[in-house]
């Protein structure tokens, strides 16, 4: 093993970036070689930081002047449409873990009609993995293009995966309500001409057509097994403050299972887990408890009516759902600890 790998990050100065460069300048097997940006060019990262990294790291630079010779891995925090044209440019030997929608279907098509853009990396695809962390290892292990989840679909899929595996919920009828931190919408929000009152702003989006639905469907037919029947409604809010996503689910029980017993079951599946964690029986969930941690807490609860399930996960959209996976995605590739740099 290497006693360093060289990065380049790229999308340095957004939220995502930023996180990426806060948990990678603590990372012991990590050389920050190139901070790319398309703004800001030969300013400090620590501009953009409240909390300033007192390690030295390279100035922000232009991405067309890195030596890519020099670069181990590569990490594409920039909007949809950058990472693909990027892996058409660089050598087969360089890790490229993407941040953004560009290689999470297996279908390109299904990218170009939900995102409306046209997909110019297709023979790429083949070799790209979801690397939705705790479901994917061995594809990651083995992939040099490793697409990232959304952050809502991390939410969604880490709670509901357990459960379908074991057929314990109904596919025919699920509802899932998630409200995230402005954060989400990326840095555009900070424009407070675009976003004027988002402090003192819910507002929901994407109604019945938000472009992580088909991401979700395809997350959970790979890695819960899905087949036949899958309904899912899915809607998206965004609430006044930072960071942080609270996923609340609905579902009918398949199974006559008490509450319980299904606890127990999730308990057991997430036991050895270092981030998945299980709250304890009755515990309501919040984000509080994971911002700013790669940690995924979930609980269980029963609804109203007779089989009916109500089911809740909390993340932190900039790090579990984001920056904090790249960079577990990045240990689990390299054969590290999965922990490092996430601790």
């Amino acid at each position: 093993m290497s006693d360093k790998y060289n990065v380049l990050i790229n999308g340095a100065s957004g939220f995502v970036g930023l996180e990426l460069i806060k948990l990678l300048s603590n990372h012991k097997f990590i050389n920050l070689k190139y901070l790319c940006s398309r703004g800001s060019i030969g300013k400090s990262i620590n501009s953009f930081l409240k909390n300033k990294i007192k390690k030295k790291l390279p100035l922000i630079s232009d991405i067309n002047k890195a030596d890519f010779n020099d670069v181990d891995i590569i990490f594409s925090a920039l909007p949809h449409g950058e990472a693909q044209l990027l892996s058409n440019n660089i050598s087969p030997h360089h890790i490229l873990i993407d941040l953004s929608a560009d290689f999470r279907f297996s279908d390109t098509k299904v990218y170009e009609k939900w995102y409306g853009l046209k997909h110019y990396a297709v023979s790429n695809q083949k070799f790209a993995v979801y690397g939705l962390s705790e479901f994917a290892k061995r594809d990651i292990e083995k992939s040099n293009i490793i697409s990232c989840p959304g952050c809502y679909p991390t939410s969604v899929q880490l709670p509901l995966i357990p459960l379908l595996l074991n057929k314990i919920i109904k596919t025919s009828k699920i509802i899932i309500d998630s409200k995230s931190g402005y954060s989400g919408a990326g840095k555009k929000t900070a424009d407070k001409k675009l976003y004027p009152n988002i402090n003192k702003n819910i507002a929901v989006y994407g109604v019945g057509n938000h472009r992580h639905m088909p991401e979700i469907d395809q997350g959970l037919k790979l890695f819960a097994k899905v087949k036949g029947n899958l309904k899912i409604e899915f809607t998206p809010h965004l609430i006044p403050t930072f960071r942080g996503i609270l996923t609340t689910i609905y579902a009918d029980l398949n199974k006559n299972m008490s509450v319980k017993k299904i606890h127990q079951y999730l308990s057991k599946f997430y036991k050895n887990n270092n981030f998945v964690k299980i709250l304890p029986y009755g515990k309501f969930v919040n984000t509080n408890n994971v911002n700013n941690t790669n940690n995924c807490n979930i609980n269980i609860f029963s609804g109203r009516y007779k089989n009916q399930l109500i089911i809740v996960s909390s993340i932190d959209n900039l790090i579990k759902g984001a920056a904090g996976q790249a960079v577990q995605n990045m240990n689990i590739r390299l054969g590290l600890k999965e922990t490092l740099g996430l601790e």
